[in-house]
């Protein structure tokens, strides 16, 4: 499809068409002031504050659990000073992603989306949250510690597929890219910060062991996002569907500081277009929806495939190959959790000035490099468990690490959170957000199981795997049609026509 052809398909409103649509909602005797906005960017960013505590709690559970397992204060009060077996370290692990892809699940998310919105869902997620973190605080089996693994779990999913969408929903065009991106550094900065206070806490015994301290942080920003839930304004989009289009008016006012006529009439139109007829699973499935989803599909499970997940699960491993020395295992997942942090930053600054589609491009061929660099020196160099090179290969292979964890963190970390919450209709949004929410979650779930094997049987040369998958990822990204700058309407009306070239 033709580039200029589908920004044709992005044509705003004309004025005479937003009265037309402003009347059948019912607001044609609205005079010109009750339109003007009286918000502006103060409350815009409170609402993005909001929702990266979101990642910020996602962060955190992601993070903790590596340095926690291996503390002995954890092993002494859970497992009578014995260590976790390979089966327990796995569901430990692994029973996280489990309850998160059961709440991500669509018939699941539907459901919870439909009875409490997308902010009630948000600050849902909050509260079962703070359950979960509770319950493995207080841990005295286990079993206490998995039940409150998967119930934190069930939490996540339901914060990783609304919150980027709340807040895409919220944010006006020109900032949503920025502000959707916060969702993915607040997760970097909770990764970062479980790191630290595991490392900080590692050694703690009295009057408990230091794991549960680390735990038992997250309860704070869980208690914010429930407590900051009650401040925070409903989505516009949402309320219209729910035909509640006064308050949606409403609403607009507080979040924006120009006329929202345009807006709530396209808002209104696309809600017109899509209550024509339900919403049925058939025809999510099916059709125009069915590529929509399949695009949406790969975009997430391209994000879990890349490689990053290698150095997530396994890169103390990899490090102590290339540097063998003590603590060294924890110096990466600092070292890790810094960069991931501080690279995503560029992304919040850039996406809405050269695009979601041009930062995935330069990430995916940033990550071939880095790939081909790690297989290559790796390979030549790896003698069993011995790295036989000297220091040039040491400080290659470290520049390679952080190069690739660096161009992960601008492109394929943030960008498919982004780009799958704008690219739904309303009326199929929540369904394929939490399917795609859901392909991520059941991609993390296998794809960690993979590298330990991998690196087993094939060492640095696993890294050649991984450089196929970033030239898929780059094929991908090329074929994709830029959103910047464009209302969430104006995205459907792009993508109906842009979907009408892929036969």
């Amino acid at each position: 499809m033709a580039p200029a052809v589908v920004e044709k398909a992005a044509n705003k409103l004309s004025e005479e068409e937003v009265e037309e649509i402003l009347k059948r909602a019912g607001l044609e005797e609205k005079d010109v002031e009750h339109f003007q906005g009286k918000g502006g960017i103060g409350v815009i960013l409170a609402v993005a504050v909001f929702s990266s505590l979101a990642g910020l709690l996602m962060g955190l559970d992601i993070g903790y659990i590596a340095g926690v397992k291996t503390m002995k204060s954890f092993s002494e009060e859970l497992l009578d000073q014995e260590t976790l077996t390979d089966w327990q370290d796995s569901v430990i692990t692994m029973i996280f992603g489990v309850g998160a892809a059961f709440a991500a699940f669509p018939p699941v998310m539907h459901a919870c989306v439909s009875r409490l919105g997308r902010k009630g869902a948000v600050v849902a997620g909050g509260l079962i949250f703070s359950v979960g973190s509770s319950l493995q605080t207080v841990a005295i089996n286990l079993t206490m510690m998995l039940l409150g693994r998967v119930i934190a779990g069930f939490s996540v999913g339901l914060l990783s597929a609304n919150a980027p969408v709340y807040t895409s929903e919220i944010a006006p065009p020109a900032m949503r890219g920025a502000l959707v991106t916060c969702f993915q550094l607040a997760v970097t900065v909770g990764i970062l910060l479980a790191f630290l206070l595991a490392l900080l806490l590692e050694n703690m015994d009295d009057p408990f062991g230091g794991w549960r301290l680390v735990i038992g942080t997250q309860l704070v920003p869980g208690a914010l996002l429930v407590i900051g839930g009650g401040l925070m304004p409903g989505s516009p989009r949402y309320l219209v569907a729910q035909g509640k289009v006064q308050a949606a008016l409403e609403t607009l006012r507080k979040l924006r500081s120009e006329d929202v006529r345009l807006e709530l009439a396209q808002i209104y139109h696309e809600y017109e277009v899509e209550s024509t007829n339900e919403a049925s699973w058939r025809e999510f499935l099916t059709g125009d929806n069915g590529k929509l989803l399949r695009v949406g599909l790969m975009i997430q499970l391209l994000g879990q495939v890349v490689g990053m997940n290698a150095f997530m699960y396994d890169g103390p491993v990899i490090f102590k190959q290339i540097f063998p020395t003590n603590h060294v295992g924890q110096f990466f997942t600092v070292l890790a959790g810094a960069v991931n942090l501080f690279a995503t930053i560029p992304a919040l600054l850039v996406v809405d000035r050269f695009g979601r589609t041009w930062l995935l491009k330069w990430s995916a061929v940033g990550m071939m490099i880095c790939s081909a660099t790690l297989a290559s020196v790796g390979g030549v160099c790896q003698e069993g468990d011995d790295f036989a090179c000297g220091n040039w290969a040491r400080i290659t292979c470290l520049m390679a690490i952080c190069g690739f964890i660096l161009t992960y963190a601008f492109g394929w970390g943030p960008m498919p959170w982004l780009y799958c919450s704008e690219m739904f209709p309303q009326k199929y949004r929540t369904k394929g957000v939490a399917a795609t929410t859901d392909a991520n979650w059941v991609g993390n779930v296998l794809i960690a199981f993979l590298p330990p094997l991998m690196f087993a049987n094939w060492g640095f040369g696993t890294f050649w795997v991984f450089v196929g998958t970033n030239v898929l990822a780059l094929w991908f990204a090329l074929s994709l049609p830029e959103t910047k700058d464009k209302s969430l309407e104006e995205i459907t009306q792009m993508f109906n026509v842009w979907l009408k070239g892929k036969k």
